[in-house]
């Protein structure tokens, strides 16, 4: 709390005109000299001097008042603007972040966009591998031979060794593939028989090996015969053996009773 105002200059106030001629207005009497009349008179001016001087105490007060707001409100402004740079910098990390996240989900995007990639080609390696094996009418497709299979039951009647005319016009596609794709390589034709004995033919067929080549041979001479150089082509008997399904079911020894037409690349 500030000073208070002294009383001498508190008793010149009240002594002045402007406060002395209101009073005296009022209680109806004239100063005289440093005297006031009557007593009353006086003790009216020591009240207005009190008064004054607890006036003077309140506006220091409130000067007090005023200055510890002041500073509050200094020092408020001041948290203010650091809380807005606060939130300036947290706009700006947050604004970071989001490129960042934008920046991951295009990383997850191309990382999406290349395992779809890896699919598609893996997808066409399959394809290609399936193409390749039906390559010219389906031959499976090596790296040092190429082969064709063709099911007995198509080249010839059951028990028999003599081609059928859908068996001609299988081997025929085989011929062309010959000429176009192979010409002048190796050809060796393999026989094969599923497991069941020889019963029926019994009297053409000594057993499975023997069966099998004479269908073998029986291709053979067909290829030769549609202009396949006989020097290039091997004929072999494997009867019953190298099995490509097992013997079980009627649809595995079916599988099983075939001729393979191989052609050696190198």
């Amino acid at each position: 709390m500030g000073s208070a105002i002294p009383a001498k200059s508190a008793l010149d106030i009240v002594r002045s005109r402007d406060i002395i001629r209101p009073i005296r207005t009022i209680w109806g009497f004239q100063p005289q000299g440093d005297i006031m009349k009557p007593i009353g008179y006086r003790a009216l001016l020591a009240a207005l001097a009190t008064a004054l001087l607890a006036a003077g105490g309140c506006v220091n007060k409130e000067k007090e008042q005023l200055a510890d707001l002041q500073a509050q409100y200094n020092e408020l402004a001041t948290q203010k603007q650091d809380l807005q740079a606060k939130l300036a910098a947290s706009k700006a990390h947050e604004m970071e972040l989001e490129s960042q996240l934008a920046q991951v989900g295009s990383k997850d995007s191309d990382v999406q966009r290349r395992d779809q990639e890896i699919a598609r080609l893996q997808a066409e390696l399959k394809e290609r591998a399936a193409a390749g094996k039906a390559q010219a009418g389906g031959w499976d497709v090596g790296k040092f031979a190429d082969r064709v299979s063709v099911g007995t039951d198509i080249l010839f009647a059951s028990g028999k060794a003599t081609l059928t005319a859908s068996g001609k016009a299988a081997l025929d596609k085989i011929v062309a593939d010959l000429r176009k794709t192979y010409a002048g390589l190796p050809v060796r034709v393999y026989g094969y028989t599923d497991n069941d004995p020889i019963k029926k033919s019994k009297n053409l067929w000594q057993d499975n090996l023997d069966l099998s080549a004479n269908r073998a041979m029986a291709v053979t001479r067909y290829l030769i015969e549609k202009g396949i150089a006989a020097e290039t082509v091997e004929t072999v008997a494997m009867g019953a053996t190298h099995y490509v399904a097992k013997n079980d079911t009627s649809a595995d020894k079916a599988k099983n009773r075939r001729v393979e037409i191989v052609v050696i690349k190198s």
